[in-house]
């Protein structure tokens, strides 16, 4: 059984908002020009293309990749052995907005993502991606049975 979990747009949220504009004006300009067609390609890459991690519990390996154009899967499997461990990784992002006045709006993103580290704690890649640290927590406890990992102290480093 293979769990597929998105992570994050390849281009970030700006660039797949572009995209899918890009790719709206190349669908207008192809009924004038041969040039649309392309420009619906570069459209569907930056607004379709995204990160993911595949699970693999049966075979116990996990794959990051990226996922171009939302369909074509460029990564690489790794395999997990049992000295390995998961751990919980607060990656909040500290967003400055200005909105064209002296107040500047502040925005702070929940991002908390499950890693899968070696022995000497240090990141191999990410696994899943969630909004609280409690679901995670417990997601991470579901994950070290699913793989067979070493029952280890949960840690949650920021």
């Amino acid at each position: 059984m293979i769990i597929n979990n998105k992570l994050d747009n390849t281009f970030g949220l700006v660039g797949t908002v572009l995209g899918y504009i890009i790719l709206l004006f190349g669908i207008y300009v192809c009924f004038y020009s041969w040039i649309g067609f392309t420009t619906i390609v570069v459209g569907a890459f930056l607004a379709f293309s995204y990160t993911s991690s595949k699970l693999d519990i049966e075979k116990k390996r996990i794959k990051y990749s990226s996922n171009l154009f939302g369909f074509i899967s460029v990564g690489y499997w790794t395999n997990v052995k049992p000295e390995m461990n998961m751990i919980v990784r607060d990656c909040a992002n500290n967003n400055k907005d200005s909105l064209g006045s002296n107040n500047n709006a502040k925005s702070l993103k929940n991002d908390f993502r499950i890693y899968l580290v070696n022995e000497n704690q240090q990141d191999i890649l990410a696994i899943k991606k969630f909004n609280d640290k409690l679901i995670a927590e417990n997601e991470i406890i579901e994950l070290k049975q699913k793989f067979e990992l070493k029952n280890q102290k949960n840690q949650v480093l920021s």
